[in-house]
């Protein structure tokens, strides 16, 4: 069950039959798949080397959202690590991301919403971590301008976008 939601959750993002979407603009994409029942949503950029920032919903058997760095080349799987993420070149958030292959997320949804929240207000967003030889991989993204599709994304997941309350009970 991990596997499928890991395998899902970093699934490449389906090639669009038009050209390439633009460097360092946000798109929305959502898809349905009736005969599995998984559906997801996405908002994501590309910045100038292929490398991409998602916030993304994905829903196997229950709603899961996460951001997601996807560079290029791809990460191999590995040990959770910590990611750095830097907004206008000042404010600097650093966590611990897992890395199951392809790329590197994060799904605490705490963590997501604010992540979210600062990167609808940065003009650009910055994400670096170390591979396995401690080589330096990173990308460089322009920020959405606002709010708008992270909304979006998490609609889709039916997760209002507020930070979560913590005393909530949570289903499991």
């Amino acid at each position: 069950m991990i596997g499928l939601m890991l395998g899902v959750l970093l699934a490449p993002q389906a090639a669009a039959p038009a050209a390439a979407p633009a460097v360092g603009k946000w798109l929305y994409q959502d898809r349905n798949d009736p005969a599995s029942g998984v559906r997801s949503a996405s908002a994501f950029v590309r910045d100038d080397t292929g490398d991409r920032l998602i916030v993304k919903c994905d829903v196997v058997d229950k709603p899961m959202l996460s951001i997601q760095f996807i560079p290029q080349p791809r990460l191999p799987a590995g040990d959770p690590r910590t990611v750095q993420l830097t907004l206008d070149s000042a404010k600097a958030e650093i966590g611990t991301w897992q890395l199951p292959g392809a790329g590197a997320f994060v799904s605490d949804l705490p963590t997501v919403f604010i992540y979210a929240s600062e990167f609808a207000k940065a003009k650009e967003i910055q994400i670096g971590l170390t591979d396995d030889a401690g080589k330096a991989v990173g990308g460089s993204f322009a920020g959405p301008g606002d709010d708008a599709l992270f909304r979006k994304v998490f609609e889709a997941c039916g997760t209002p976008y507020e930070m979560p309350d913590p005393n909530a009970k949570t289903s499991s």
